[in-house]
């Protein structure tokens, strides 16, 4: 299956395989609760706190604790020296529900439609494939990357590292000696590759903390060409706290967005891009971390789950895996 790949010189480097698979999909929604609210490179505070807190990576080197490349200087709704003000949002608040207690992660997949959202993809992964198996039955709603180094250059994406059992999608990661394993999932909607121009993306997902590993979870063009934008949320190493980027379109090796969390991979939180033509909003657990009305991408984008090695090689035996518990995708119908 043919792929294709940015020039190495780039600063970040996608690869995309341009596929068609026939048949149905299942779809995914995501469903907040109130979590964190903060302001770039700076403080945060939870909605159930006064007390502020300094990110853990906050004060450091862009060139060693940043995986996608981005300076800790990078503009934030294009005014570099921008520090936004901290809220306590309150986000998309309910009740738990059965379903809710049913699920790994405590918070079910929402189904049906949002005002202004029509609901095409939902997934929850109720059916579960053995490391080595998948995609099996989720054929046609997901696609793998197998064989291929990752955009460091060190990992290699292989499809047998990915798994799914007891409502989990697992996507595994190692390092054994020589052979350092990395994974990449695409969802398939309607049972096709490809994406859309705008629309919203929720992903609820937890990673065990490996070193020298990070996640992307990235908007990438379907012509593959970097400059028609990228947008990356959640990002970051495993072992430290999400971030948000959106690149600019046309020049995207810098960022007209980006926003440091106090939020750790470790624990279960759900994410969820808002992409309009007027806006992108991201959000942890219905909670608005930050928005641009900035270089807003107008080509067709779609969802990529990408976890990879970072600059260097992970050290001998650091293994685990991002687990989602379920994924969504919206149209926008404005």
């Amino acid at each position: 299956m043919p792929f294709h790949e940015r020039s190495p010189a780039r600063s970040r480097r996608r690869r995309s395989r341009v596929v068609a698979v026939a048949g149905a999909v299942m779809a995914v929604a995501v469903v907040g609760v109130p979590m964190v609210v903060l302001g770039e490179d700076s403080d945060a505070i939870t909605p159930w706190s006064t007390v502020t807190a300094t990110p853990d990576d906050a004060a450091a080197d862009p060139s060693t604790d940043d995986a996608s490349g981005s300076s800790a200087d990078d503009a934030v709704d294009g005014t570099a020296t921008a520090t936004p003000s901290i809220t306590e949002a309150t986000g998309d608040s309910r009740t738990p529900t059965a379903a809710d207690a049913a699920s790994p992660s405590g918070e079910a997949a929402p189904r049906g439609d949002l005002p202004g959202w029509s609901q095409i993809f939902v997934d929850d992964f109720d059916e579960s494939v053995e490391q080595g198996g998948f995609p099996g039955p989720y054929s046609d709603s997901w696609l793998a990357y197998d064989g291929f180094t990752d955009t460091a250059d060190v990992g290699t994406y292989r499809a047998s590292a990915v798994s799914a059992a007891d409502g989990v999608l697992s996507l595994g990661v190692s390092t054994h000696g020589d052979e350092v394993t990395s994974s990449a999932v695409v969802p398939l909607v309607d049972g096709l590759w490809g994406g859309q121009t705008y629309g919203r993306y929720s992903v609820r997902l937890r990673a065990d903390p490996v070193p020298g590993y990070s996640a992307a979870f990235l908007l990438w063009s379907d012509d593959n060409d970097w400059n028609d934008g990228e947008v990356d949320f959640p990002e970051g190493h495993l072992d430290k706290n999400v971030r948000a980027y959106n690149h600019t379109p046309g020049n995207p090796s810098e960022n007209s967005f980006a926003r440091r969390t106090a939020v750790p991979f470790t624990d279960w939180h759900t994410y969820t891009i808002d992409w309009t033509p007027d806006e992108i909003a991201f959000s942890i657990d219905g909670v608005t971390i930050g928005t641009t009305s900035h270089d807003i991408p107008t080509a067709k984008l779609h969802w990529v789950m990408q976890i990879e090695t970072t600059k260097t090689t992970p050290p001998d035996g650091a293994e685990g895996a991002v687990q989602v518990d379920w994924a969504t995708i919206y149209r926008y119908e404005g």
